[in-house]
């Protein structure tokens, strides 16, 4: 069966015990709530900053360019906005994010992750 780890899906049998359904709801409603409107420029603009990227971004296509192999865990991110702390750790691979989103059980609704937006463009496919 398959885990959706936030910053990836994780394909494979053998793995921790996933986190409460409370707790994996929280963490996606917390991300809707943080980025709002998905076709406001400024709110990419904001993930983009939060996440360590500080180019000039002129546009949505842009900051999702500027996104891609950014491999952070979501549930780091909202810690690190929420508590106004510095940008969450950056992996510098799928498998990395994978590895350390195993370890540290912190996983993301896999219906969310379906339904697109923002946080898709987090996420990735690791096998």
């Amino acid at each position: 069966m398959a885990n959706l780890a936030l910053g990836g899906v994780i394909l494979g049998s053998p793995s921790p015990p996933r986190p409460s359904g409370k707790k994996i709801k929280n963490i996606a409603r917390e991300f809707e709530r943080y980025f709002g409107n998905d076709t406001k420029l400024e709110n990419w603009v904001r993930l983009c900053r939060d996440v360590g990227i500080e180019d000039e971004l002129t546009s949505i296509k842009k900051c999702k360019q500027a996104l891609k192999g950014v491999w952070v865990n979501i549930h780091d991110l909202i810690h690190a906005v929420r508590n106004d702390c510095t940008p969450p750790q950056r992996f510098p691979n799928q498998h990395a994010l994978a590895l350390y989103t195993r370890n540290h059980n912190k996983y993301y609704p896999k219906e969310k992750a379906k339904a697109g937006g923002p946080v898709r463009t987090l996420l990735a496919h690791i096998f």
